[in-house]
């Protein structure tokens, strides 16, 4: 009993003098960054046909903001899409048909996806190339309607313009008629110079005949500064891809040619619950065999504490 007390007292006046040493713990609060792989088969022959680019050795982490996804937000949208109703929530979205338009707004990611299911991707009469409107004037259109639902970012910067068709094919694979085309206007945007990647970074807007916005898909994460953290070097990331492999549909690759790498802030799909964007690294290029080719592209986590893929 009296060792136990003295090592008390010795314990008590320890600590009064500030000599207790805690164990520092490790910081557990950013998961580790988990990217799943397109499925298929593993390649590890490699060949880089591009410099590798030259990088900070430091990179800010930003923490997402949880959107804000209530029923009175899903019926405010919907108003502004024209349509009549009361959203209903199904699983983690609010939805809403109304006649041929159909609404869904994700919980988790904020994500709005507005179709008018009677023409989008469906033969019609209406969305042919010689209604359709200008690629210039497309994108007028687009902006103006991102702006009247109140869905135009601020840091959103066009990316492209592409003309998604249905077309009726021959045997031989030649196209002997087009059923439905519109006009496909998509933006993108950058976090300090970085261009933003992955599923969960998406905002398209497809105008259809005589200018009728006809498909609207928008996935924009918002976020804040968190923390700045080093990452590796672009040379670890490739050894980190060279050991990892890029998964492609070619069963025996001959080569897979590298043609860009950079860096990125990866999102999540629209499905997932994202607390933070982090940076990787983005491979780029070709993978040859079995007579043909095929276009990869693969992400390497830049921050070792917190990458993986999965």
């Amino acid at each position: 009993m009296k060792k136990i007390a003295v090592g008390l007292i010795i314990i008590s006046l320890l600590m009064v003098m500030g000599i207790v040493c805690t164990i520092k713990q490790p910081n557990t609060e950013i998961q580790p960054l988990t990217i799943n792989s397109i499925k298929g088969f593993r390649t590890t022959s490699f060949v880089l046909n591009t410099t590798l680019p030259k990088v900070p050795r430091k990179l800010m982490i930003y923490k997402c903001a949880e959107p804000n996804v209530t029923l009175e937000y899903a019926s405010l949208m919907a108003k502004r899409f024209g349509m009549k109703g009361q959203p209903k929530k199904v699983l983690d979205e609010f939805v809403l048909t109304d006649g041929n338009n159909h609404l869904e707004i994700n919980i988790k990611s904020g994500r709005t996806a507005y179709t008018d299911a009677s023409r989008w991707m469906v033969g019609n009469n209406m969305d042919k190339q010689s209604n359709l409107p200008s690629d210039r004037e497309a994108i007028k259109i687009a902006k103006k309607y991102l702006s009247k639902t109140d869905l135009m970012p601020s840091d959103a910067t066009l990316r492209d313009i592409t003309h998604p068709r249905v077309v009726a094919m021959d045997k031989e694979g030649n196209v002997i008629g087009v059923g439905f085309e519109d006009v496909k206007v998509s933006f993108t945007r950058k976090i300090n110079g970085f261009p933003v990647v992955g599923a969960g970074s998406k905002l398209d807007v497809e105008v259809g005949g005589n200018g009728d916005v006809i498909n609207l898909y928008k996935v924009w994460r918002n976020y804040r500064p968190y923390r700045v953290y080093s990452i590796i070097t672009p040379e670890q990331a490739l050894k980190k891809l060279k050991k990892t492999g890029i998964f492609t549909g070619i069963k025996s690759v001959d080569k897979a040619t590298i043609n860009k790498v950079y860096l990125g802030y990866y999102t999540k799909s629209a499905s997932e619950k994202q607390t933070y964007l982090q940076p990787v690294y983005v491979f780029e290029g070709y993978a040859k065999g079995e007579n043909r080719i095929e276009e990869f592209k693969q992400y390497v986590p830049a921050i070792p504490e917190f990458g993986g893929i999965k």
